[in-house]
C-alpha cells in the first residue's frame, strides 16, 4: 500500500495542517511566552518542521506492525521505540538547531524550560498521527474487502447463470431426441423434418450462447423454431395463437429465457391431454416492463407426470440473479388454464 499522505496529492492537504500548526504554535510562543515575531516563527518552523517529517516516516512502522499481523506486545514495544526515539531526536536536533540561532541568553533560559512541554508536545502529535493512520489503514482494508467482496459475488452470479443455461439446453435436447426416437419408427418422415428443425435451432442456439441478452424478436424465432419440431410430433394437437404488440419485438430478455417454459407447456399440456391444447402468447409493454404471458390448457383430471421441476424454477433464478428482483415470475391455475407472466425490466444489466 501507497503512502496516504503522497499518493494522490493527500501531501498537499499534510503539508497545510501543519503550517496551520506552525502559525498556531509561533502564535502561541508571541503571545504567551513574549518571543520576538522572527525568533517565534523560526523556533515554530524548526521544531514542528522536524515532527513534520518524522510524521511522513510513522506511516511505515503503523503498516508493517498492524494488528492483524503482530502480537499486542510487539506492537507497543515498536510504537514505545518509535515514540521514545522519535521525540528525543526531535528535541536533539531542534535544539542543537536553535540554539545556533540563538543569540540572547534569555531566548536559551527558554529553550532550557521547554523541553518538558516540547516532549508532551512530541508525544501528542505522535499518537495524533498514529491514530489517522491507522484510521487510513482501517478505511482501506474495508474498501478492498468489499471490492473482493463485491468481485466474488460477480463470479458466484455469473457461474450460477451458466450453470442454469447448461440445464436448458440440456432439458429441450433430450426431450427432442426422445420424441425423434419414437417417430423414427412410426414416422420416419417426420423424424427426418424434427431432425432439421432441430439442426436449426441448434445453429441457432449455439451462435447465441455468448449473447446473455437476446431481443425478443430473436426469442420469437426461437421458439417458433420448438413449437415447429414439436408440431411435426403432436400434429393438429398443438396449436399457438400469439399476441405480440409490434413494439416488444426491439425490447431485450435474457437468452433462451423462454424455452423452459414452452417446454412446460408441451409436457403438461400436451402430454397429459387427449385433446386440442391452443398454447397462447401474448407480449406488451407497461411502462419499463416487458410483459410476457403464456397460457395453455390443460386436463385437471390427468395424473400429472413427475419431474424435477427446474424449468420455472430456472426461469424464476434467472430472473433474480439478473435483476436482483425476486417476484418476477407469476403462475396461475385455474380450473383448465395454466399462466405464467414474466415481469422483464427494460434496464441496463452487467451480465
Amino acid at each position: 500500500m501507497n503512502h496516504p499522505f503522497i499518493r494522490n496529492r493527500n501531501i498537499i492537504i499534510y503539508t497545510g495542517i501543519w503550517l496551520v500548526i506552525s502559525i498556531l504554535f509561533a502564535f502561541g510562543l508571541f503571545y504567551f511566552n513574549d518571543l520576538e515575531v522572527k525568533m517565534a516563527a523560526i523556533d515554530s518552523a524548526i521544531f514542528n518542521g522536524i515532527f513534520y517529517g518524522l510524521g511522513l516516516s510513522y506511516w511505515f512502522n503503523v503498516r508493517y506492525s498492524s494488528f492483524d499481523k503482530s502480537q499486542l506486545l510487539n506492537l507497543i514495544i515498536s510504537h514505545v521505540a518509535a515514540l521514545v526515539i522519535s521525540v528525543g531526536l526531535a528535541l536533539f536536533i531542534s535544539n542543537s538547531i536553535l540554539t545556533r540561532l540563538a543569540g540572547e541568553e534569555e531566548y536559551l533560559n527558554f529553550l532550557r524550560e521547554s523541553l518538558p512541554w516540547r516532549g508532551a508536545l512530541g508525544l501528542m502529535y505522535y499518537f495524533i498521527i498514529i491514530l489517522v493512520y491507522y484510521l487510513i489503514l482501517y478505511y482501506d482494508d474495508v474498501n478492498e474487502k468489499n471490492q473482493e467482496r463485491s468481485q466474488l459475488e460477480t463470479m458466484l452470479k455469473s457461474s450460477e447463470l451458466e450453470m442454469l443455461k447448461s440445464q436448458i439446453n440440456p432439458h429441450f435436447i433430450f426431450n427432442s431426441l426422445n420424441s425423434i426416437a419414437s417417430l423414427t419408427i412410426i414416422s420416419p418422415e417426420k423424424a427426418r423434418d424434427m431432425v432439421v428443425k432441430l439442426s436449426e435451432f441448434l445453429r441457432y442456439s449455439l451462435g447465441k450462447e455468448n449473447d446473455q441478452m437476446n431481443t425478443m424478436n430473436d426469442e420469437i424465432t426461437n421458439i417458433m423454431l420448438y413449437l415447429d419440431i414439436e408440431k411435426v410430433r403432436f400434429g393438429d394437437r398443438l396449436s399457438v395463437e400469439t399476441n405480440i404488440e409490434k413494439d416488444c419485438l426491439a425490447l431485450h430478455l435474457p437468452n433462451l429465457i423462454l424455452q423452459p417454459i414452452f417446454e412446460n407447456t408441451i409436457k403438461h399440456g400436451i402430454y397429459e391431454s387427449l385433446e386440442q391444447v391452443t398454447i397462447k402468447l401474448k407480449a406488451w409493454q407497461e411502462q419499463n416492463l416487458l410483459r410476457i404471458e403464456v397460457s395453455n390448457q390443460f386436463d385437471p383430471n390427468a395424473v400429472g407426470k413427475k419431474g424435477k421441476g427446474i424449468g420455472l424454477k430456472n426461469v424464476t433464478e434467472r430472473l433474480r440473479l439478473i435483476y436482483g428482483v425476486p417476484q418476477l415470475v407469476v403462475t396461475e391455475k385455474t380450473d383448465n388454464l395454466f399462466t405464467v407472466r414474466l415481469d422483464i425490466p427494460q434496464i441496463a444489466t452487467d451480465v
